[in-house]
């Protein structure tokens, strides 16, 4: 199945951006009412979806315009329920893709991958901590040693 959406794993889960719902479900509406619509079908903000500013660029004429415009990071259960509420065929479609995204994101290949990802930053993040530590340590022995002197 070729991808419709894209899909950003960059957060501990997969989210897809508003506004690419939007564009690829062919919805007419104006985006900030659509969303708007469609966040009162119950979708909480920090649970759903979150805030994104993206920065978009165009030319004007000769001269190039950035704009910065408000966009959602939503989760994949959300554009999901999303897709089924639209009833189009471009609807099922998308909401077909993410249902496998969400198989393969739940396979317990991927599941294993993610745990030794997270592995991985922990042990970087503590040899970080040990070696400020040990940094701090020979700069604090000349002046320890100096007060055990002067004791």
């Amino acid at each position: 199945m070729t991808d419709l959406i894209k899909v950003d794993y960059e957060s501990d889960r997969p989210t897809v951006l508003a506004r690419d719902l939007h564009k690829e479900l062919e919805i007419t509406e104006r985006f900030s009412s659509w969303f708007t619509r469609m966040c009162s079908y119950g979708f909480d903000e920090g649970a759903d979806f979150n805030p994104y500013q993206n920065v978009q660029v165009r030319l004007e004429g000769t001269r190039e315009v950035r704009r910065d415009i408000q966009d959602y990071q939503i989760t994949i259960d959300m554009a999901k329920e999303i897709a089924m509420l639209q009833r189009t065929e471009r609807g099922k479609q998308i909401r077909k893709q993410l249902i496998e995204l969400e198989k393969a994101w739940n396979s317990p290949e991927q599941v294993m991958a993610r745990a030794l990802q997270v592995a991985d930053r922990t042990i970087k993040q503590l040899t970080l901590v040990n070696q400020q530590q040990e940094q701090q340590i020979a700069e604090m022995k000349p002046k320890a040693d100096y007060v055990d002197t002067y004791i």
